[in-house]
C-alpha cells in the first residue's frame, strides 16, 4: 500500500486536490452502499470507525463519536500516514483522503453538512484524532 499511494501521488501531482476529493466520495458512496443512510449520530460513528478499519483497511484502529455536534475520528495504525512520511522524505506532497471520505460521508451518509475542525498529530507515525463541525 506504502509503494502504491506513493506512486499516485507522484504521477497525479498536479491533481493532487481534485484526487483526494474523488477518493473521499467514492469511499463515501461505499459506506452508503455497505450501511445505506444512517440518521442516528452514533450509529454513523460507529459505521465510519468500522468502515475505515475493516472495509478499507486503512487503518489497525478507528474510533469515532459525535459529542455536542463534534464528530470525533481517532485512528491508530494509519498505513497512509507512513505512505505519506515516505513522501515527505522525498520532498513530495502528502495526501490523506481520509478527510474529505469523513466529509463526505457525513454528508451523503448521515445527511448533515459538515466543517473540518481541525487534524491533531501525535508524535507517533500513523495516528491522529480528526475533528468534524457538524453544522
Amino acid at each position: 500500500l506504502k509503494r502504491y499511494h506513493c506512486a499516485l501521488v507522484k504521477s497525479n501531482i498536479d491533481n493532487l486536490e481534485k484526487i483526494k476529493a474523488r477518493l473521499g466520495a467514492e469511499w463515501a458512496s461505499g459506506l452508503k452502499e455497505s450501511h445505506g443512510a444512517i440518521a442516528d449520530p452514533g450509529e454513523f460513528a460507529r459505521a465510519l470507525a468500522e468502515y475505515l478499519e475493516e472495509d478499507l483497511r486503512l487503518c489497525e484502529e478507528a474510533n469515532a463519536v459525535v459529542d455536542g455536534g463534534i464528530l470525533t475520528v481517532s485512528i491508530k495504525g494509519c498505513h497512509i500516514c507512513h505512505a505519506n512520511e515516505e513522501l515527505r522524505r522525498q520532498k513530495k506532497p502528502p495526501m490523506c483522503p481520509v478527510i474529505p471520505t469523513g466529509l463526505q460521508s457525513l454528508s451523503r451518509v448521515h445527511g448533515r453538512k459538515a466543517a473540518l475542525e481541525g487534524v491533531e498529530k501525535t508524535r507517533v507515525v500513523g495516528e491522529c484524532t480528526i475533528k468534524y463541525r457538524l453544522n
